[in-house]
């Protein structure tokens, strides 16, 4: 380790490097030392037993290889808004037709 003067100072072997010596006792209570095991919740045991059937983890596999793929809006960013603007004047256009057709009627 070096010094602001520069003068180099090395750690003897009666030292060893950690964040705490042995001597000094821990600040932390025993149940934050020692914590208990998580508890098994009802999620969890129904969880591990879908999990165990048969195809269970074909299907997972499925299912987060389906949620990981690339939508079509992703892969076609301006395509996508350009038929998105078309469908949504088409859709105004179409719920102010069917408005003036029934005022009409009124």
């Amino acid at each position: 380790m070096t010094t602001n003067d520069g003068t180099v100072r090395k750690r003897g072997p009666e030292r060893p490097v950690g964040l705490r010596t042995p001597e000094q006792p821990s600040m932390l209570p025993d149940w934050m030392r020692d914590p208990p095991p998580p508890r098994r919740t009802l999620g969890t045991r129904v969880g591990d037993r879908l999990a165990a059937l048969p195809g269970a983890r074909w299907l997972r596999d499925r299912w987060w290889a389906w949620q990981r793929r690339q939508r079509l809006y992703q892969r076609f960013p301006v395509t996508a808004k350009i038929v998105m603007m078309v469908v949504a004047w088409t859709l105004a256009l179409v719920l102010v037709l069917a408005a003036y057709g029934i005022f009409s009627l009124i």
